[in-house]
């Protein structure tokens, strides 16, 4: 049952299930690599689909017919600029998939991150890639960071 709960808690939010699954169930290092890994992989592809499927029926439910009925043409002659336009321009040049990947277990959470990958960036099998691999690198950070600090503590105490 606790392995359940460490892999449904890591599909969600990635950097919460550390400290959960070594401190509060006394997980290993590779047990915990294993399920919060296991977890991780099923939120982002659960996500990353659900995503394409939110934004498409947005676009298509939504947007398309809000636009027809202010009036707003459906294809524009030039490109229109905004602030918000400008700033996420700026976030993905800047940053690209490879950033948001790794920011995603760390400061955003699995869902989000995803749903930030797919509404900016087309190849559906790189996102799940780099978010997958940025998964994986971030694990490791956790679990040997927990791991030193619960056993640095039981020394202390």
């Amino acid at each position: 049952m606790n392995e359940f709960i460490v892999v449904i808690l890591s599909s969600f939010k990635f950097a919460m299930t550390f400290p959960v699954a070594i401190l509060e169930f006394g997980f290993g290092f590779f047990k915990t690599l294993f399920l919060t890994n296991l977890g991780g992989m099923v939120g982002i592809c659960f996500f990353t689909f659900l995503s394409e499927i939110l934004i498409r029926l947005w676009r298509t439910f939504v947007a398309v017919p809000f636009s027809a009925k202010i009036g707003i043409p459906k294809k524009r002659e030039g490109k229109l600029f905004s602030t918000k336009s400008r700033r996420i321009v700026r976030v993905k040049s800047s940053y690209g998939l490879k950033g948001i990947a790794i920011m995603t277990p760390l400061l955003l959470s699995i869902p989000v991150g995803a749903f930030i990958a797919t509404r900016y960036f087309k190849k559906k099998g790189s996102i799940v890639f780099w978010l997958l691999a940025a998964n994986l690198f971030w694990s490791v950070i956790y679990s040997g960071f927990y791991l030193f600090c619960y056993e640095a503590f039981r020394l202390l105490f």
